[in-house]
């Protein structure tokens, strides 16, 4: 053991010399793959928390480079939705996109062929920087493969279209993909080291050609299936071939790195990760498309039996978004069909008077997407089946809006949602707080600090004010986080393989500590107590408490407990409050109720350190029994048993956790 430590510094290590378990890497060469956002170049999603948005996902590709450097960055295709009216606006602003984002190809699927043969090649000439494949089309656009170097690897970057596309495109000719790779078989051998293939294809169709093209090396298969997302990505390898599938909604970013051996992770695109600026710029003319009037209409045109939608609806969400194209569709089949568009964000009292009008049970109330049709209401995912049945009700006769009857309620909206706040409850509140505090890895470093502290001989004293203060760190920081003000923070999580060996490295530690702890107990039963790990011969443990009160004061203590009490809830944020917090901010922003809100936050985040204080209590009576003497000497292999067991517990959840 070194003659000088120092708390402070020992612990920053713990966390921020990680990086350093993913250092060396065992490969040749990684390839970072995304794409399939039909049109979806903004964060998106209904939940709590959103996914994609290409401004997010630079952030995201920016560190994988970093890490990861040199890479080869391919789109997979399907950038935008051809039913959208912007499409081709949209396709020319993720072009500009993808080329701010340092794209090495771009992999043309069925979306983007069925712009016309000229626009692609006029929007494509403005982006040579690009390269464009697609080999199996009779009649070629862009290239039918490319090399792009690696390091020192050639690597052919192929794509290809599954035929079952034929009769969404017939004016596209298609050539049979296996067809088209045996012709440019030998091309691509001579050529390059490593052969790329890219599928828009079902998963049934990437297999048979995996099997009957055993030197394909790598098949990526944009099949527009939702993935779930893992820390590992499971992939498939036929022959010698690895199969992977791509994660669709622009919703993450695949690496895969193709070494000995071979490994495959889906990166999630998430809100979190804080937007790159530049691609923001870029993008601001899309979020303008996206904010413009869907469904304008012409009072002077509207039709004696007119059937008036009142649709609310929020920026980004996916749900709102799938409701918008049904409703789209809905006016051209039905011209008398009008909706009105109301943005859920900032008319939420009136959605909320809406909901009474309309007797929409608490648990939906200022839920998206809304929609109100005469005495219907139809509330979350939209089922276009039975907003047609609704529509033909009303078709005859029409319908008028009722927004007017629902500003009626306007009045009492406000109590309405302070009522519903009211029904939490304090119970509610406390028991989320107390579930949501369960923080594996905040409690692998709390024993670590403890049992740390009582080696080197720290008194009880400053063992108390160390697991105080982390405790209190932890309060303060997710106080914060609640009240809006630490934000910024979200930055750190994206750093997932950081979070990772966080994971690990307190997993290690965690074991480490159960093993001396059982140790001591068996020595402990024997009589041996002078044998004990977790001591120091008494000489020993006299220098380095001198020591350590020389260069250690409590003042550092207290700096280096609070510091990492705040950088571990900055890397293992949880969803806390996703149930209350949305009300209660509403009624935070409501004269005379603030105290009200801030009260049920507090309490909310006094009950989530509860667990934590609980681990840190147990931790610290056990680590530190020799201190105790009489009653706790007489239970001593006990309580090593019993810290044994819980150690091991709190290792094996770590590990589990990453799984």
């Amino acid at each position: 053991m070194q003659k000088h430590f120092n708390l402070f510094t020992l612990m920053l290590s713990f966390l921020f010399t990680l990086s350093a378990f993913t250092a060396e890497r065992d490969t040749s060469l990684t390839i970072l793959y995304s794409g399939e956002e039909h049109g979806q170049l903004g964060v998106h999603g209904c939940g709590v928390e959103q996914v994609g948005g290409l401004a997010h996902r630079q952030t995201l590709l920016t560190n994988l480079r970093a890490q990861y450097n040199p890479v080869l960055n391919l789109h997979i295709g399907n950038l935008i939705d051809v039913a959208d009216p912007n499409a081709e606006w949209i396709y020319q602003i993720g072009l500009a996109a993808l080329a701010e984002m340092n794209t090495d190809v771009m992999c043309l699927g069925p979306n983007e062929l069925a712009l016309s043969r000229e626009t692609l090649l006029a929007l494509h000439a403005n982006h040579p920087e690009i390269g464009v494949v697609c080999a199996n089309l009779t009649e070629p656009i862009g290239t039918l493969y490319q090399i792009c170097s690696v390091a020192s690897l050639r690597v052919a970057v192929v794509n290809l279209v599954s035929q079952s596309h034929e009769q969404e495109l017939p004016s596209i000719g298609f050539m049979p993909p296996q067809t088209a790779l045996r012709q440019l078989k030998s091309e691509l051998h001579s050529k390059s080291d490593v052969v790329v293939i890219v599928f828009h294809a079902l998963q049934e169709e990437a297999q048979a050609l995996a099997e009957a093209m055993p030197w394909i090396d790598v098949l990526i298969v944009a099949s527009n299936q939702e993935i779930k997302m893992t820390r590992k990505t499971e992939f498939i390898t036929v022959e010698k071939t690895t199969l992977v599938t791509n994660a669709t909604q622009g919703a993450a970013v695949g690496v895969l790195e193709f070494g000995n051996p071979v490994k495959v992770q889906q990166i999630a695109v998430s809100e979190r990760l804080v937007p790159n600026g530049e691609l923001s710029k870029v993008l601001t003319f899309y979020q303008q498309l996206s904010e413009t009037a869907d469904f304008e209409t012409n009072r002077a045109n509207e039709h004696s039996n007119s059937v008036h939608i009142t649709y609310f609806h929020k920026q980004g969400c996916q749900k709102c978004t799938r409701a918008v194209k049904i409703l789209k569709i809905l006016k051209a089949k039905y011209p008398q069909v009008v909706v009105e568009k109301r943005a859920a964000k900032e008319e939420q009292a009136l959605l909320e008077a809406m909901g009474n009008l309309y007797e929409i049970s608490q648990a939906k109330r200022l839920t998206t997407p809304a929609l109100f049709i005469g005495d219907s209401a139809l509330i979350g995912e939209l089922d276009e089946r039975r907003l047609e049945m609704v529509v033909q009700k009303y078709i005859a006769r029409g319908v008028a809006s009722r927004i007017s009857q629902a500003e009626a309620y306007l009045a009492t909206t406000e109590s309405e949602i302070v009522n519903r706040f009211h029904g939490f409850g304090v119970f509610a509140v406390a028991g989320a707080g107390l579930l949501d505090g369960i923080n594996p890895c905040a409690f692998a470093t709390i024993v670590f600090f403890i049992s740390y502290m009582n080696l080197v001989g720290r008194g009880r004293r400053d063992i108390l004010i160390a697991g105080g203060t982390f405790g209190f760190a932890v309060f303060v920081t997710y106080l914060l986080l609640g009240l809006g003000t630490l934000s910024f923070m979200k930055y750190l999580n994206q750093f997932s393989g950081i979070a990772t060996c966080v994971y690990l490295l307190a997993a290690l530690a965690t074991f480490s500590l159960a093993f001396l702890s059982l140790y001591d107990a068996l020595k402990a039963k024997q009589g041996k107590t002078k044998d004990i790990k977790l001591q120091l011969p008494k000489a020993l443990k006299l220098r380095i408490h001198k020591v350590i009160w020389e260069q250690t004061r409590t003042s550092g203590v207290i700096l280096g407990s609070f510091v990492i009490g705040v950088a571990i809830s900055a890397l293992e944020l949880v969803c806390t409050g996703q149930v209350y917090l949305p009300t209660i901010t509403f009624v935070a922003g409501v004269e005379g109720m603030r105290r009200h809100a801030f009260a049920h936050l507090l309490l909310y985040n006094l009950m989530f350190i509860v667990p934590l204080l609980a681990v840190f209590g147990s931790v610290y009576w056990g680590t530190t029994s020799l201190q105790l003497g009489g009653v706790l000497q007489r239970h001593l292999v006990s309580v090593k048993i019993g810290i044994g067991i819980l150690l091991l517990g709190l290792g094996i959840w770590l590990i589990l956790s990453l799984v």
